[in-house]
């Protein structure tokens, strides 16, 4: 394959995930309208009026930005307004610890202490890489004591750093002024601020994976394939996304370093690729041998039941949502051959109607990409008044910011390139639709692929702002 060919095969698979991810916006932007009637209603029509002295804020903090404030001063302003922001939501909300989390804190408090029985209850025998989480918090227990402030706190830092790092991204791929306003979204995006109180292990993974797409996009370090594949690994440590990680990363290789370079960048390439899977793997493995030869834990840092997922996915009753019926049918049976006979039989049935799953996945799109994040009932679940206000608010913020990115895409679709520094991030965004059409779905595991929809909500802003310019200079 010459090197002409090569581009203009890149070119053309580049302009089919730029096309791909049109549609995903669209369908975002349309799934999340049709539900905004239900509620909204005539009272809440205020509401509608502090979302446009929000956006008028917005506006305003990203004209600023861009046109008065350095570099530097932008990015102390940036995290400044970033902690700030969620450390007073935090002293001032009271978010109990329960479900899930409930059970990795207690779990961290006892490995704490040294006790490490837990690891026989079924949660961690059978969803053994929890425990990769769990040990987190029991080291940040072992130093700290067991306030859970002091986790908390810790959230606010990975949060101001994975929006420093989207600014840093944004800048890297697009543009400079692109990387502030979309730093500025992250810094004002409701659900990860609420989200800032739950001892959640979204916020330390998803820090972890952009510090490692940050390093692969910027090649600023000679070491950068070691550095990657390290981070990857501590980010499938705390939450297991590796596979679409690593497939997306191989797909991004070859699209910007394979089909358009010469035989000298295609080896390096592959070198990089090579080194970085490596590190990847042996850093897992590494981690995991440690936990079973101390005796932590029988079992490697993996999922016993990954047909789990699925069973639940592929539920029509339930939308691909959590369902008590499949844990009386499922649960009951030990983990290993018995179980996966009766998770495959229930998988098999409800894949057979091929009809019946697609009109399953358009629901699941619908629920996933439109529905009201989760994270404010989680945050907010002692505080029922006012969880319906944060849902109308965030509601109109998603639909504005949808329809930014829907702007942002079609505008660098139609646009003429040659290069697309972007193209990870649209793989990311296609790779985890296309997986939670198949497996459980809950809103709040929104929260990984917003910083990539985030680059792209805030190019379409940018170009908005460009276009008014324009007018307003004529």
């Amino acid at each position: 394959m010459n090197k002409v060919k090569g581009h203009y095969l890149s070119l053309f698979f580049n302009k089919c995930l730029l096309i791909f991810c049109i549609f995903i916006f669209l369908g975002s932007l349309l799934s999340a309208c049709l539900q905004v009637k239900q509620y909204l209603n005539i009272k809440d029509l205020h509401l509608v009026f502090y979302f446009a002295i929000m956006a008028v804020i917005f506006l305003g903090l990203s004209f600023i930005a861009t046109k008065f404030m350095s570099k530097k001063i932008f990015i102390i302003f940036l995290i400044a307004l970033s902690f700030l922001i969620r450390l007073v939501w935090i002293l001032n909300i009271d978010t109990p610890i329960k479900s899930d989390f409930s059970v990795m804190y207690n779990a961290a408090v006892q490995a704490a202490k040294g006790d490490f029985s837990f690891t026989k209850i079924p949660y961690f025998s059978t969803w053994v890489y929890q425990l990769g989480f769990t040990f987190y918090e029991a080291a940040v227990i072992k130093i700290f004591g067991e306030s859970a402030l002091i986790i908390k706190l810790l959230n606010i830092l990975y949060c101001t750093g994975t929006g420093f790092l989207i600014y840093l991204i944004a800048s890297k791929v697009l543009n400079e002024k692109n990387g502030r306003i979309a730093g500025l979204l992250f810094a004002l995006y409701i659900p990860n601020i609420l989200f800032a109180s739950v001892l959640t292990n979204q916020h330390i993974a998803t820090f972890l994976f952009y510090l490692g797409f940050y390093i692969l996009i910027s090649g600023k370090w000679k070491l950068s394939w070691l550095y990657v594949g390290i981070l990857f690994s501590l980010g499938n440590l705390m939450r297991p996304l590796g596979p679409i990680i690593i497939i997306a990363f191989i797909i991004y290789l070859f699209l910007s370093r394979f089909l358009s370079q010469n035989r000298e960048q295609k080896v390096k390439a592959f070198k990089y690729m090579v080194g970085v899977l490596a590190t990847f793997y042996i850093v897992n493995t590494l981690i995991s041998t440690i936990f079973v030869q101390s005796s932590v834990t029988n079992y490697p840092l993996g999922n016993r039941d990954p047909l789990w997922k699925f069973v639940l996915g592929l539920n029509h009753e339930s939308v691909g949502s959590y369902s008590q019926e499949d844990v009386n049918s499922v649960m009951s049976k030990p983990v290993g051959e018995e179980r996966e006979k009766v998770e495959k039989a229930l998988i098999s049935e409800r894949i057979e109607d091929k009809s019946q799953l697609l009109a399953l996945f358009a629901q699941k799109f619908y629920v996933m990409w439109g529905d009201k994040d989760a994270s404010i009932s989680w945050s907010l679940s002692e505080y029922e008044g006012a969880q319906h206000t944060f849902i109308i608010l965030e509601r109109l913020v998603y639909i504005f910011s949808m329809l930014c990115g829907l702007i942002g895409l079609i505008y660098l679709t139609i646009k003429k390139q040659y290069d697309f520094p972007y193209s990870l991030f649209l793989l990311l965004i296609i790779g985890y639709v296309v997986v939670h059409l198949l497996i459980e779905i809950q809103t709040r595991y929104r929260y990984f692929l917003m910083p990539s929809i985030m680059v792209f909500q805030a190019f379409g802003f940018y170009i908005i702002g460009q276009f008014f310019m324009r007018k307003i200079r004529k």
